[in-house]
């Protein structure tokens, strides 16, 4: 199997997992990458979601904030977070989503940040542990 075909395989992979959401947003602040478990987590479908700004699962009152540090990111030479955190996230219905981040710089090849990848999950203490279910983060 060559490289493209691994990065074929691992993309299919990715975009159809249920148990994290992966969301990857450009400079721009776009979304460009949302899988099947960013959609059971925010309940926005990937038709909605991709080409909207992150501002679409970020709550108002944590907006200037979001965005202070992913304007700081863009460019920088950030390593990404250092384990994950806890975040408050907005859904679809209006609600807010108590979840967990973790976030992963896309690189250029001189290590300037070019975008945002970032995990999110239900935090572990509040996780059903079995695998076959999809997840759906706690509205708070």
């Amino acid at each position: 199997m060559s490289v493209v075909e691994h990065f074929g395989a691992l993309g299919a992979a990715l975009a159809g997992n249920r148990h994290s959401g992966i969301v990857y947003a450009r400079p721009d602040g776009r979304i460009v990458f949302w899988n099947a478990g960013a959609e059971a987590l925010f309940g926005h479908t990937s038709e909605e979601a991709l080409g909207a700004r992150v501002d679409l699962i970020v709550p108002r009152e944590y907006r200037a904030m979001h965005w202070a540090g992913f304007e700081r990111a863009i460019g920088s030479t950030w390593r990404g977070s250092a384990a994950w955190g806890p975040v408050e996230a907005l859904h679809k219905n209006g609600g807010h989503v108590a979840l967990e981040v973790f976030l992963t710089p896309i690189q250029e090849a001189d290590e300037r940040v070019a975008g945002v990848l970032a995990f999110f999950r239900v935090p572990v203490r509040e996780r059903d542990i079995s695998p076959a279910e999809p997840v759906a983060g706690r509205l708070v």
